[in-house]
């Protein structure tokens, strides 16, 4: 029965060679060191021999859900392992081929070629592509020690690359059912599927390098500027353009998906017509399925290519929304550069519009109480005499119609991060009325119970529901109340101010020389 490779595997050599995994990690094959578990998933064992591994595993994890095919060249060793209950798939384990996919390959193979059937394992393995693998197996030490073949030095290359483990057991089989006194290695290696997404991500970046058009960048840096620092804007051109090579290659590999998954379901479909319906067909979704995909990807990376964090830290709640609204409408445009510079342009022309609707939305909110009075005056400078309604004071008081306790006014933990989240949001969107004139600080200090400042303004909370606030940056709420005069139509016109000396007697002594600071945040 014996031929000269044949050496059955020992018990003790088994259970060291599926414990190499171990490591924190217990193996696929979820077996312990100095125990038995369940096992799972399927497994070959392409050098069965009479069965010893198969035999192992199976008593180990005779509860589990394990499912073993074999593989063995010798005739009789093979009837020997069908009369078993083996399932033996392939006689030569060096021109098996399958569709099948293996958790793990466990092998003692044959000593004089080792190398070659360890290379064929991986090679097997690393084709597959639905599972990673895991390899066992035991060789001649030699085959490692001495590399002096191509197949042994590809075989250490492969090892290296997959990180396998090695370890060399002297002995092991002095006392077995056939006694050799040949050196063995255990080797277990992580057999991952292949993964070529670095390689396709390469190329398409490398595809946008090429093809990238300088008039297109320039049109975009220029709609950036608005945005972000200039340091920065090369910086997002290379960021958009990386973006959109991405999105390229994601919309392209979901395509090609659809496409296989359409020529599946067709075939089928064909197949199952022409033989009576005994083939299953499943049911063709992918119309639906692949509209969706794609709008979702379309959308995800839209938002991620209008980042306009910093302007968007400048608005209002109500203006953040606006605006969000307006990108959420791009997510129906195809991406490219000319979209991605139309989209850029059309915030850029709106920009002004959405801080000044955010400095005028603040100034509503504030004088809401008292402004109602005087809504039909035109030109407060031609007769109004109070300032309670139609510019903001050094101080205000604004109602919540609602009692505070000490955790509304941030008595938690004594900070400005836990203050009722209502009071906190109409604080911060006071900040963003400062936020087109000067940079604002959006942190605040404790300087007393339910009182707290920062540079810009010190606000205190009272128990019956008001927010008393104070202004310290006088000069700046002074350009906010002359920009909202000018859009409640309460201020000399540009045409008054060129014709009347009165109106520009008025303007200065109000309001001082602010024209520049001004007329740069409306787009004068």
């Amino acid at each position: 029965m014996f031929n000269a490779d044949f050496y059955p595997t020992p018990d003790e050599l088994i259970k060291e060679l599926l414990a190499m995994s171990i490591g924190g990690n217990i193996s696929r094959l979820g077996i312990k060191k100095d125990d038995a578990v369940t096992l799972r998933g399927r497994v070959l064992e392409p050098s069965a021999g009479k069965g010893n591994i198969v035999n192992y595993i199976r008593e180990k994890c005779r509860r589990s859900a394990v499912k073993i095919d074999v593989i063995e060249n010798d005739p009789e060793l093979s009837s020997l392992l069908t009369g078993a209950g083996n399932t033996v798939v392939w006689s030569d384990f060096l021109t098996f081929k399958t569709y099948r996919e293996y958790d793990a390959i466990v092998m003692n193979p044959p000593f004089s070629a080792g190398d070659k059937h360890l290379l064929y394992a991986i090679n097997l393995a690393s084709s597959q592509i639905t599972k990673d693998c895991e390899i066992y197996a035991i060789i001649n030490a030699e085959t490692i020690r001495n590399p002096f073949s191509n197949s042994r030095k590809e075989l250490a290359r492969l090892l290296d690359v997959h990180r396998a483990k090695i370890e060399f057991v002297k002995g092991a089989f002095s006392s077995a059912e056939r006694k050799t006194d040949v050196e063995v290695a255990l080797i277990y290696a992580k057999i991952r599927r292949d993964d070529a997404s670095e390689d396709l991500y390469r190329s398409a970046i490398d595809a946008v390098k090429e093809a990238r058009d300088g008039s297109a960048d320039e049109a975009i840096s220029s709609a950036l500027s608005t945005f972000v620092e200039r340091q920065e804007v090369q910086e997002r051109v290379d960021d958009i353009t990386r973006l959109v090579s991405e999105y390229d290659q994601a919309v392209k590999l979901i395509r090609e998906d659809y496409e296989i998954n359409k020529k599946k379901t067709d075939f089928l479909n064909y197949i199952s017509n022409l033989n009576g319906g005994k083939i299953h067909a499943p049911y063709d979704n992918n119309s639906a399925n692949y509209e969706d995909d794609i709008q979702k990807m379309r959308s995800a990376y839209w938002g991620l290519i209008l980042r306009t964090d910093k302007f968007m830290q400048r608005l209002t709640t109500q203006a953040r929304e606006k605006l969000s609204r307006q990108l959420d409408s791009a997510s129906d445009l195809e991406i490219n550069l000319t979209n991605i510079y139309m989209l850029l342009h059309a915030i850029v022309a709106n920009s002004s519009d959405m801080l000044l609707s955010s400095v005028v939305s603040i100034f509503e909110k504030i004088t809401s109480f008292s402004r109602r009075d005087f809504s039909t005056n035109i030109h407060y400078y031609n007769g109004w005499r109070t300032n309670d309604s139609y510019k903001i004071g050094k101080k205000i008081i604004y109602p919540f119609f609602s009692n505070f306790g000490d955790w509304d006014m941030g008595e938690r933990d004594k900070s400005f991060a836990s203050v009722d989240y209502r009071i906190k949001g109409f604080v911060l969107d006071l900040l963003k009325a400062f936020e087109p004139f000067r940079s604002v600080e959006h942190d605040f200090t404790r300087i007393g119970k339910g009182e707290f400042e920062n540079d810009v303004l010190r606000f205190k909370m009272f128990r019956k529901g008001t927010v008393h606030i104070w202004f310290k940056d006088l000069e700046t709420l002074n350009k906010i109340n002359y920009v909202c005069g000018r859009s409640f139509n309460w201020l000399p016109t540009e045409e008054e101010l060129r014709t009347d000396v009165k109106a520009r007697d008025y303007i200065a002594k109000e309001f001082g020389d602010i024209q520049t600071d001004v007329n740069r945040l409306l787009g004068a």
